[in-house]
């Protein structure tokens, strides 16, 4: 199972943007970082690491030393930059559990990656299920 949750902070994870609230305009909370421009360079969301740092030790997940981002290269129309910065082989976290009743359910990782946009798309039926809360 994968979840995904957005963090709560003041900004996008990796500029100073102010998080778009749902309604608002389209591509009025951007910059150059957010759409990839020539020589801009990101800058990690100190907030966002340390709520994924406080997510994976309430995990029991191991700390590895260092972590690193990479860019998985895809094109998707809420994509406008053609690439998405996550993390694969070395996450904030690995190895974590968590018991519940008399059951212990696995983690594998917990890391962090950019959302880049979202489509809502006219008539959906879906209340809210663009966003995942724990």
């Amino acid at each position: 199972m994968e979840v995904h949750v957005q963090p709560r902070t003041r900004s996008k994870m990796f500029c100073g943007c102010a998080i778009a609230e749902l309604n608002a305009a389209p591509n009025t909370h951007v910059c150059e970082i957010c759409l990839g421009m020539p020589g801009v360079l990101p800058v990690p969301n100190k907030a966002a690491i340390e709520a994924c740092l406080k997510t994976a030790l309430a995990l029991n997940c191991e700390i590895p030393r260092h972590t690193k981002f990479d860019r998985k290269n895809y094109m998707y129309p809420d994509l406008p930059k053609g690439y998405q910065i996550s993390q694969y082989d070395l996450p904030v976290s690995v190895n974590g559990y968590l018991v519940v009743g008399a059951r212990t359910v696995r983690i594998r990782r917990v890391h962090l990656e950019e959302d880049t946009g979202k489509l809502i798309h006219a008539g959906d039926k879906l209340h809210k299920a663009w966003e995942s809360y724990v």
